[in-house]
């Protein structure tokens, strides 16, 4: 068992100082000065520090992304230590472009590695293209009967997708809705929003034409444009769940995003941030001419987190909520997400000037002190 003692608690909520017992990899304690007899308690004394849930980062392309340039082009996998330095304990894997070279039985294998070396792992079927890829010939029985499965990733908006039908969507929706009541993972269709002038009208039509619940669908990538962020928010205000990408195209820096959307209506608790980590990053010039591409970094992460505190958006406690218990909440994980009793033992540990010190997943700490302690396999 292990004791952190003396930690400023954001569970997300502000607790203020509270001890936390952990117990394998569950949370048994969280209260006020704790003073236990329980033989070889390791006690951690986090006084000076922030203790907030492990973060849960939904969109990394941990088998590596790109390709868009040729084979070369491709970005590599992801490795542990990579999750780990970010403070990312649950990660979900997902495919890109490059639904052909990339698969997702690799995806799977890679997920299920991770997970062994010791963090919470999880996947979306699909890729870009429709008819959509799939493990066990259909998006119903990989939901039910592949583990890691939580539900559909698709392009959408997007001159590399395949510009799915209201027909091809609905169907693919009704198997995410069956295959997530069966297996009890509430199923997602978490789709990559491109640039196009369409925007999300097919998803408009599909819940006012069709009556499909909102709740199944979740856009990603929705500060790429200005103009796709206020559908975002039109799609909020309807009830729905967005997501904004921490890293990559933006129509201005993420911390300019939410004080435009807080002035707009946006609703702190169905939004959250993913990073977009290897997937790839084109590099232009000052004449806007392609001069290459590099790798989306989870580290993005950390920097939109640190702007939106310094730059006083919002409060830390709504911040941290970003990538812990919103996350949670809608992908139906019941134990992450929040500093509570029964949960599970993921945590990040912080300076007071938001530096990363420690890292605990799974009871298990993964980074102490600043350094790195449990590495990937081939690391």
């Amino acid at each position: 068992m292990k004791l952190l003692k003396n930690a400023y608690v954001y569970a997300p909520q502000d607790l203020g100082v509270r001890d936390v017992l952990i117990g394998g990899s569950s949370i048994l304690m969280v209260d006020k000065d704790l003073s236990l007899n329980i033989p070889e308690l390791e006690i951690i004394d986090l006084k000076g520090h922030i203790l907030t849930p492990g973060f849960i980062d939904h969109h990394v392309h941990v088998t590596g992304g790109g390709g868009e340039a040729g084979y070369h082009s491709r970005t590599p996998e992801i490795t542990l230590s990579e999750l780990i330095k970010y403070g990312i304990t649950t990660v979900v894997g997902l495919l890109g472009t490059d639904g052909c070279t990339r698969s997702l039985e690799n995806l799977y294998a890679k997920v299920n590695a991770l997970e062994f070396e010791g963090i919470s792992t999880y996947m979306y079927t699909g890729s870009y293209r429709v008819p959509t890829n799939t493990i066990t010939q259909t998006i119903l029985s990989d939901m039910v009967l592949i583990d890691k499965v939580i539900g559909v990733k698709i392009a959408q908006s997007d001159n590399r997708g395949s510009f799915p039908t209201d027909e091809e969507l609905i169907k693919m929706l009704s198997d995410i809705r069956v295959g997530g009541m069966i297996s009890k993972k509430g199923g997602i269709l978490h789709m990559h929003m491109g640039g196009l002038e369409s925007k999300l009208d097919n998803v408009f039509r599909l819940i006012n034409d069709y009556q499909f619940p909102i709740n199944y669908f979740e856009p990603t990538h929705t500060a790429r444009t200005k103009e796709l962020f206020k559908e975002a928010l039109k799609f909020q205000k309807m009830g729905g769940f967005i997501d904004v990408t921490t890293g990559g195209s933006k129509f201005a820096p993420i911390h300019e995003v939410f004080s435009y959307g807080l002035e707009n209506g946006l609703n702190l608790n169905r939004v959250s941030l993913s990073s977009d980590g290897n997937g790839s990053v084109p590099k232009f010039n000052n004449a806007g001419e392609l001069q290459g591409f590099g790798s989306a970094s989870c580290k993005s992460n950390i920097k939109v987190i640190k702007d939106l505190i310094d730059y006083k958006i919002l409060p830390m406690e709504k911040v941290i909520a970003l990538m812990t218990k919103n996350v949670a909440k809608f992908l139906n994980f019941h134990k992450k997400g929040e500093i509570k009793i029964g949960n599970d033992a993921d945590f990040v540990v912080f300076d007071n000037e938001m530096n990363i010190k420690d890292v605990i997943a799974k009871g298990e700490f993964c980074m102490q002190n600043g350094e790195i302690i449990k590495k990937g396999f081939f690391e």
